[in-house]
């Protein structure tokens, strides 16, 4: 199977099929993601899916900030998965989140006939008023009425009559195909591309279609004069009666000062406060 798949007959389960129509939940995500800790619930199927079936070894991560056995910080790396560009993630594997892209559309493409020489667009907002429209497209050919006699081989009268004729025949048939289209319009939809997101940090990624790979994301390699250190503070302005919204924040140290940081405070952003940064600053001047 699949992870796209996965992630589909998940989404359209009982415990999803409510959240449809909405964009954000209770907990300030998306409805169709996975995230953190929720990852837990699946993590037999994940591991069964050709994406996943290389993971040695998948290790949830509930924070998208965590850190080495060195303790340096790492950021997990968001890939965009697609049937045509298959990913396949080896070795030790760390899982932030998954979710389902939005449908993109080709703009070239939104005309093209899908069946019968015709197709139903996809929502198009105007930008003026924001009005939601869809399109009916019929193909024809211009030309039709003329193929439809051969000129030369009769009357005037029975020229005029012939294209008479042509024009109700092809007159028939589009209207023939509106029927259908308005019948079945399933049927006739412009296609969009749809995938996934995969949020996490990995010891190899392969491209299916490719020989290239990839190390282990998020670490940095180029040399640095400071450490970012990140921390949560309550948010102010969003938090209401009764909850507390937290929101990540980032302060940089001295690189000279990080092994000392670590060993005193430490590099769980849960349990790091901007008091302590600012006092370890004040106290290693």
């Amino acid at each position: 199977m699949k992870l796209q798949e996965l992630l589909n007959e998940i989404f359209s389960s009982e415990d999803f099929k409510n959240k449809k129509g909405f964009l954000i939940n209770d907990k300030g995500l998306p409805h169709e993601m996975i995230y953190g800790e929720e990852l837990e619930n699946y993590k037999d199927r994940i591991l069964q899916t050709e994406e996943f079936v290389n993971c040695e070894e998948l290790i949830i991560i509930k924070h998208p900030v965590v850190s080495d056995a060195n303790g340096n910080p790492i950021h997990p790396k968001v890939y965009k998965v697609v049937n045509e560009d298959q990913h396949t993630f080896k070795g030790k594997c760390y899982l932030l989140s998954l979710a389902l892209t939005p449908k993109i559309f080709d703009p070239k493409k939104l005309y093209e006939p899908v069946l019968d020489g015709a197709c139903i667009t996809p929502t198009i907002y105007d930008p003026q008023t924001f009005q939601p429209k869809k399109k009916v497209v019929l193909e024809f050919s211009p030309e039709f009425t003329q193929d439809q006699y051969i000129y030369g081989l009769g009357t005037p009268s029975m020229i005029d009559e012939a294209e008479k004729n042509a024009e109700l025949t092809l007159r028939k048939q589009l209207h023939e195909t509106l029927d259908r289209v308005l019948d079945n319009p399933e049927n006739y939809q412009v296609k969009g591309e749809e995938g996934i997101f995969v949020r996490g940090f990995f010891d190899e990624v392969i491209y299916k279609n490719s020989n290239d790979k990839f190390d282990l994301v998020g670490i940095q390699t180029e040399k640095q004069t400071y450490n970012t250190v990140y921390f949560f503070e309550k948010d102010e302005k969003n938090s209401k009666e009764g909850e507390v919204s937290l929101v990540l924040r980032t302060t940089p140290i001295p690189i000279e000062l990080a092994d000392k940081f670590r060993e005193e405070i430490g590099v769980d952003p849960m349990k790091i406060t901007r008091e302590q940064i600012e006092e370890f600053l004040e106290n290693n001047k």
